[in-house]
């Protein structure tokens, strides 16, 4: 069981069926915004220090629950769809969820991440992602290198994403299937998924300052490869 905590990654639980839910808890200001959608699951009222002491935030907005653990997606299930997204060693929860909510929201993409040294699938992420967890298949896997090579023999063709590429993001064509590779915060694209990618290219930028959040590259990426005609 965990806590997810926040008036959307509640609402798109309860509404997609990913969680079996123990109980839900609201302060008396948010009762109305979750009561239409629970059917047969223990609500109780609680003042909001009690939520925030449950929760372990601020930021709560009046509704936490109970519910089973995050199931993630076989990384089979993922060769299904057009786009995917693999995160080499993002770390910031923040991100994690940003971009989650990103790669649904403009591609229904599936999102592939790491078992170590990578941020997972926590309530804070569930939270930055406006519940967009509750509906994207995500997969974490053993190995990212050894995931890349399985999506290539699906079909997929890996376009990373690095600043030091000479090849601008506009002038890759349009793939039937797309792996768009991210890197870390610090850490970047490493040396050793490099050598899986089949496309590098770079984001065009006209300012002094060329470093972008990777959560801002990433919808970046898949809006321009996935908003062209004919895709």
């Amino acid at each position: 069981m965990e806590i997810i905590y926040g008036k959307n990654p509640v609402k798109e639980a309860l509404v997609t069926g990913s969680r079996k839910f123990f109980e839900i808890m609201i302060s008396r200001e948010s009762a109305d915004d979750i009561t239409s959608l629970v059917r047969g699951i223990p609500v109780h009222t609680l003042p909001k220090q009690e939520l925030e002491k449950i929760s372990k935030t601020r930021f709560h907005q009046g509704i936490v629950a109970k519910v089973s653990r995050y199931r993630y997606a076989p990384l089979s299930s993922l060769f299904e769809l057009p786009v995917v997204v693999l995160l080499d060693s993002v770390e910031d929860p923040q991100n994690l969820g940003a971009i989650i909510r990103s790669a649904y929201t403009l591609a229904e993409a599936g999102v592939i991440i790491p078992e170590n040294r990578a941020a997972s699938i926590t309530p804070a992420v569930v939270k930055a992602s406006a519940g967009a967890t509750e509906h994207a298949k995500i997969a974490r896997v053993t190995n990212l290198r050894m995931a890349a090579k399985e999506l290539k023999k699906a079909g997929y063709w890996i376009v990373g994403l690095d600043a030091g590429s000479t090849l601008p993001l506009r002038e890759i064509p349009s793939y039937e299937k797309t792996a768009l590779l991210v890197g870390g915060e610090d850490t970047g694209i490493r040396t050793g998924m490099e050598k899986e990618v089949d496309v590098l290219a770079h984001i065009p930028m006209k300012g002094t300052f060329n470093s972008l959040n990777v959560s801002n590259s990433a919808a970046i990426g898949m809006y321009e490869l996935i908003s062209r005609p004919g895709r």
